[in-house]
């Protein structure tokens, strides 16, 4: 982890009461918080060991005929989630369910701002991620490489144009991409990483939002729940406001698990 126990009650807490600054549990929200992101670490664990069998068991998918109603428009589909719930284990929870997709992830394991442990960590994640998705894992360095983010760009477009789910997280740090756009969230003047909205936006691709919540504490089953589609327009800001709002309402449901 990059961030001690301490440090990151700190920065959850901040985020929080930020978000939800009349809410006196934001304390207790902080705790469940640390609780559920031990659990998303050990999930890819308990992924690797179990049985075929086993992994459809904790992990059930919902909502699935907005997906397929989405993808009869032909154009693709931008799976839109937010740092939320059990987000990586939906990865290769649509991948065993028979869901294929492609994904746009950030190189962790070639950052030297992570540690060795954790590199190792994600490299293990994006492996079994590319295995159980059936399709391609579309990498981009944590900086603002524009050579590397055009090549991102490129590979998401191409996919979209073959009619492809892509999974893509908007509460990224923008400080870290090339292209961003200013929306309001949870009331505030925030900036977001907008460039897979725009490559959406051109190729006319719906957009789904999906969450990945976990049932209950301590245990490793969690709902892929895939949300109502909606389409983008010619305005980038719209659109960027239109997603930015999908992912509140996400974290609005499940506060505890953002």
């Amino acid at each position: 982890m990059k961030h001690n126990y301490a440090d990151r009650k700190e920065v959850v807490w901040n985020n929080l009461r930020m978000a939800y600054p009349d809410n006196l549990d934001t304390e207790k929200i902080a705790e469940q918080n640390l609780a559920w992101d031990i659990m998303l670490d050990a999930a890819t664990f308990k992924f690797l060991f179990s049985t075929p069998s086993g992994r459809k068991k904790f992990i059930k998918v919902e909502g699935r005929h907005h997906l397929e109603k989405a993808l009869q428009k032909g154009n693709g589909v931008l799976l839109l989630i937010g740092h939320v719930g059990s987000f990586v284990s939906s990865f290769w929870g649509l991948g065993i369910h028979g869901i294929g997709f492609g994904i746009l992830a950030n190189d962790a394991p070639a950052d030297p701002e992570f540690t060795r442990a954790y590199r190792r960590f994600a490299r293990i994640n994006l492996r079994t991620i590319a295995k159980y998705s059936k399709g391609p894992v579309v990498s981009f360095p944590l900086g603002r490489d524009k050579s590397a983010a055009t090549r991102a760009a490129r590979e998401v477009r191409s996919l979209l144009g073959q009619n492809s789910p892509v999974i893509a997280a908007l509460d990224g740090p923008p400080h870290l991409t090339t292209s961003t756009e200013p929306v309001r969230f949870f009331d505030r003047a925030c900036v977001f990483p907008s460039g897979f909205v725009r490559v959406a936006a051109r190729t006319g691709s719906e957009v789904v939002p999906y969450v990945a919540a976990w049932e209950r504490p301590y245990s490793h089953k969690c709902a892929i729940r895939f949300q109502t589609p909606f389409s983008l327009g010619p305005d980038s800001k719209e659109n960027m406001q239109a997603c930015a709002s999908a992912v509140e309402a996400m974290i609005k449901s499940y506060p505890d698990q953002w």
